[in-house]
């Protein structure tokens, strides 16, 4: 039944996405690889796919509000395994608005990025960690550094929060530092 549940909800997900994605032209931004660790002694990869010229949900003048930032849109897949019991692993797909500021004019600019975004998990718990509903929010913020001026290849830190926002308990959730390495294409 858990198992239909997830499907149903990941056919859903899809189906608003999908058309929101076609709305308007997407242009490839970068693909990134990421490592994650946990204190609860989780740790996890993560491959994604961003782009700039999205979807235009909100007006211009909303972000001017907050510095007037960047918008991306961001395409994931993650894995965690908890490293006690390599046999304990969870899987998220995670869609997820991204904003950056340019914190440093140089060339190699330093940015602040945050963003929340939505995650599709294909279980509901992992560990000790009672996750509850396989829908959770992607919430993060982190600094991101750009070494390469030619290729604008970046590195970033940051921390990321899953969890569903009590809409159902337990909502143990979880949390992860994460080093990302992002390379345009």
């Amino acid at each position: 039944m858990k198992n239909i549940k997830n499907k149903t909800f990941g056919v859903l997900l899809g189906g608003l996405l999908l058309p929101a994605l076609l709305s308007s032209p997407v242009q490839a931004d970068e693909l990134h690889v990421a490592a994650s660790y946990s204190t609860d002694h989780l740790n996890g990869l993560r491959v994604g796919y961003r782009w700039t010229d999205g979807p235009k949900i909100l007006p211009e003048s909303w972000f001017a509000l907050v510095g007037s930032p960047r918008v991306h849109w961001e395409l994931g897949l993650n894995t965690w395994v908890n490293s006690r019991h390599s046999d304990d692993r969870l899987n998220a797909l995670t869609f997820s608005p991204v904003l950056q500021w340019t914190l440093t004019q140089s060339n190699r600019p330093l940015f602040l990025e945050a963003g929340i975004g939505v995650s599709l998990l294909d279980d509901q718990q992992i560990s000790d960690r009672d996750l509850s509903i396989s829908f959770q929010f992607e919430d993060r913020i982190g600094l991101s550094w750009q070494y390469d001026p030619i290729s604008e290849a970046r590195l970033s830190f940051s921390y990321a929060h899953y969890s569903q926002a009590d809409l159902a308990r337990p909502n143990d959730g979880l949390d992860f530092w994460v080093l990302t390495w992002h390379v345009p294409i």
